[in-house]
């Protein structure tokens, strides 16, 4: 339990948007009113049937499809199951709301299907298409658009008595890059050919999803009372392409926008120009405003100091006529003898033979002896006879040959040699990814299968005695210890198995005398559903079972088990895959 709990607080807690369309809503209004105007009533379904209101969508008029592109934000536990209820009125201005159909949705079902969509049959008639997809906060974006020379779609196309309500729609491409989802549309603007829209706040988690270059489509359409709107042209762009378009200053005069970077409007396979439309204003709120794909331009790297060719100078000292110092193995200083009586030096022998040096008093070994002067003398480190002190700056030069390396003093990053680093010098440091989450995972396309094992073991208590784990009742209602975490964690996590047929095994059984730590429960391989797994788990305290309880209690064998059952449908799967390839790549 402690395991399960430290699990589900990691994988736990996700946030999901929601969005609704329908299609096919029964018709509610009169002969004369037209089509419906349609919006959608989101609420949630506690686990103790509570409803809580999430919000509405707003009104799509004269319409029995509508598409709503208001999106809704839910917290989702996958340690619980998530309800929403939806309830479809028709807005009546000279009445109360009519029901037009509801819905009851299973959010885990949604997020597990591909491409995260579930088509619903609505009580009352029509189809509702619910979308459930992670969601993050990425930021709002600040777009303002102008139209300019629109080709009018009103009297003939001249737009001379009559001119056009034209508005805008946000599309973006799907997750499986096979379609397109609406995420906003604007207010029309009346009878003009050169349309000012107002200021759109749009989230950039609903927009792109934070991607700033996925590709968004932009839509105009003449606005009219029947529902039955125009299309007056399209183009296409990103986050990244409307930041870079936008070249107008808040002091300038709108009919002053520079027309060099805007969007030309086409329509039609023969791409027929249907005016141009300005970026006014594309703001980025509350994130970076340095797009993801886009790595700042690589820093020259840190110029290092050069590294002295000498050591620093120290203030100077005292020092005698010696003979050149020759570094020699450091041994434990001994006192200089006294100073010698005056003499006068030799010449030096054509072959000089250099004598031992007297004990405790080494000389150095220089090829030609000079005498020491007879003044006063004090003993310096720089003497000839060199001890070297830990205060000494000096430091003997490496013999001839490439210098040894002495890395720097480790700060927990790992040691790049000098030629590695100088070559990636000029390389922009991208850091790893994050680990996938659970949703990651559902989003990526995993499949899951669960897999179930009970324990058998002599310690749970006599079944038949009230109290213990496996107690059986009367098998009525009621259900035990086992039974209730079957029911309560294997139907949150069978929603995620799109098979729905379940290994059943248990472990620490015995079985004509003999301890089995991974058997079969009941009499398939596979049980189907929760309610397979409970009618088998029963089944074992029959007679015919011939099992009993037993110990000790070793799980190692049916997780081997369990493992090798993962590696056998994972190989199933991908023939199955393959041969689904051929045979489409044959078609």
């Amino acid at each position: 339990k402690t395991i399960l709990q430290h699990t589900t607080q990691q994988i736990n807690k996700m946030k999901v948007q929601l969005s609704l369309y329908a299609k096919n809503l029964p018709k509610v209004t009169s002969l004369f009113q037209g089509a419906a105007n349609p919006y959608a009533v989101v609420k949630t379904l506690s686990e103790d049937g509570k409803a809580v209101d999430v919000g509405k969508t707003e009104v799509v008029t004269k319409t029995l499809d509508p598409t709503w592109t208001t999106r809704f934000i839910l917290e989702h536990d996958f340690e619980t199951t998530l309800h929403v209820s939806v309830a479809v009125f028709h807005k009546d201005d000279k009445g109360e709301p009519k029901p037009m159909g509801s819905a009851l949705i299973d959010v885990v079902t949604v997020a597990d299907s591909k491409p995260f969509t579930v088509s619903k049959g609505m009580k009352g008639g029509g189809d509702l298409f619910v979308k459930v997809q992670k969601y993050e906060e990425k930021g709002t974006l600040h777009l303002q658009m102008k139209g300019t020379q629109l080709k009018s779609t009103e009297g003939l196309g001249l737009g001379i008595l009559v001119k056009p309500d034209p508005y805008f729609e946000l599309h973006r491409l799907t997750i499986d890059r096979k379609g397109w989802d609406l995420v906003h549309r604007s207010p029309p603007v009346r009878n003009t050919l050169d349309p000012v829209w107002a200021e759109a706040v749009i989230d950039l988690g609903t927009l792109c999803r934070g991607d700033m270059n996925l590709p968004l489509r932009i839509k105009v359409f003449d606005h009219e009372k029947n529902g039955k709107h125009v299309d007056m042209g399209e183009f296409q762009s990103s986050v990244n392409g409307l930041l870079a378009s936008k070249n107008f200053s808040a002091t300038q005069d709108i009919n002053q926008a520079d027309l060099a970077s805007a969007f030309t409007l086409r329509i039609g396979k023969n791409k027929k120009e249907m005016g141009q439309v300005v970026v006014l204003r594309a703001d980025l709120i509350g994130m970076e405003t340095v797009a993801r794909s886009q790595d700042p331009a690589p820093s020259e790297p840190p110029k290092q100091d050069p590294a002295p060719s000498e050591p620093p100078k120290q203030d100077p000292a005292p020092t005698i006529a010696a003979a050149p110092i020759v570094p020699e193995v450091a041994v434990a200083y001994t006192p200089p003898a006294p100073a010698p009586a005056p003499h006068s030096p030799q010449p030096p022998t054509a072959y000089y033979a250099p004598q031992p040096p007297a004990p405790h008093s080494p000389q150095p070994p220089t090829a030609y002896y000079a005498p020491q002067p007879t003044a006063a003398y004090s003993p310096q480190p720089t003497a000839a006879y060199y001890a070297p002190q830990p205060t000494t700056t000096y430091s003997p030069q490496p013999p001839a040959g490439p210098p040894s390396y002495t890395p720097p003093p480790s700060d927990g990053a790992p040691f790049v040699p000098p030629g590695v680093a100088a070559a990636n010098a000029h390389q922009h440091y991208t850091p790893p990814p994050p680990p996938p989450t659970f949703e990651a995972y559902i989003e990526g396309g995993c499949l899951f299968n669960l897999a179930v094992a009970i324990d058998f073991s002599a310690s749970n208590g006599d079944p038949r005695q009230m109290g213990n784990l496996h107690y059986a009742s009367s098998w009525g209602d009621d259900k035990n210890e086992y039974e209730r975490a079957l029911h309560d964690v294997g139907s949150v996590l069978a929603k995620h198995d799109t098979e729905q047929r379940h290994p059943f095994w248990g472990f620490s059984g015995k079985f004509q005398g003999q301890i089995r730590q991974s058997f079969q429960c009941g009499p398939n391989a596979e049980v189907q559903g929760i309610d397979g797994i409970q009618s088998a788990y029963r089944s074992m305290f029959t007679s015919r079972s011939g099992m009993s309880m037993s110990e000790p209690t070793t799980i190692t064998d049916v997780i081997k088990t369990a493992a090798h059952y993962a590696k056998k449908k994972s190989v199933s799967s991908c023939i199955d895959g393959c041969i689904q390839f051929l045979s489409q790549f044959l078609h």
